[in-house]
């Protein structure tokens, strides 16, 4: 924690989870939400982002309402991300392309090939576009590729937070392949990440801590009206 303290109120097994959590992290491997409509499947796709140790996911304003956070759908996974939000998908990428990332966008079409076959080895941003049209003609325009998942039935389109999680799945397993591991925070961004997600950890189990401490005295004052009812005036 800041100025060296220790992270009080966080239990040993809490730290050790947190720890391995930042060593599986990583920021060269992002993906993109090209103006999706419901902003439900932005809060699933965040989601699934968390669990496959995705810290950055950028989020193109969609032509329907904006994105806000739901914890029912997103299970508060946001709130370990950094969410980053752009008005159009022409600023969103040609700035990650300025970061060195590469392009690769999900589009069913003739340029497209198997995701499994792309380069992993540098950095890479993933784009899934709108739940009807797909990605945007910019990023078809500023892809490095395009890729399209395998399918082996009649459909021909998977929902968008499913073809996030397959999508990161086979990016995840070419990058340990290739890089010989996932998580790559250099050491300075690894502590600064691990400080946050202490203080995110504290703050969780103070208010845990809190409600169940009014629970308890919400009943206890009920037990006491019982019994002073069974007592009688």
């Amino acid at each position: 924690m800041s100025g060296g303290a220790e992270p009080t109120f966080l239990l040993p097994e809490r730290r050790e989870r947190i720890d391995r959590v930042v060593s599986q992290r990583t920021r060269t491997l992002t993906l993109v939400l090209d103006a999706l409509c419901d902003p439900q499947n932005v809060n699933a796709v965040l989601r699934t982002c968390e669990a496959f140790g995705v810290q950055e996911v950028h989020v193109v304003e969609g032509p329907m309402k904006p994105y806000h956070r739901s914890k029912k759908v997103s299970q508060n996974a946001d709130k370990w991300l950094d969410v980053v939000r752009w008005k159009s998908s022409r600023e969103c990428l040609e700035a990650l392309k300025e970061r060195g990332f590469r392009i690769y966008a999900a589009h069913l079409g003739g340029r497209a090939g198997e995701l499994g076959g792309l380069d992993f080895a540098s950095k890479v941003a993933l784009v899934l576009g709108n739940e009807s049209r797909g990605v945007s003609g910019e990023a078809l325009e500023l892809a490095d590729a395009c890729y399209e998942l395998p399918m082996r039935g009649f459909v021909r389109s998977l929902n968008v937070s499913v073809a996030a999680a397959v999508s990161l799945a086979v990016a995840v397993a070419e990058r340990e392949r290739s890089r010989g591991r996932h998580g790559d925070l250099d050491p300075a961004e690894a502590a600064a990440l691990r400080e946050r997600f202490y203080l995110l950890a504290v703050k969780q189990r103070a208010r845990i801590a809190k409600a169940e401490a009014k629970r308890q005295a919400t009943l206890s004052l009920r037990a006491a009206r019982r019994a002073k009812a069974r007592r009688g005036p």
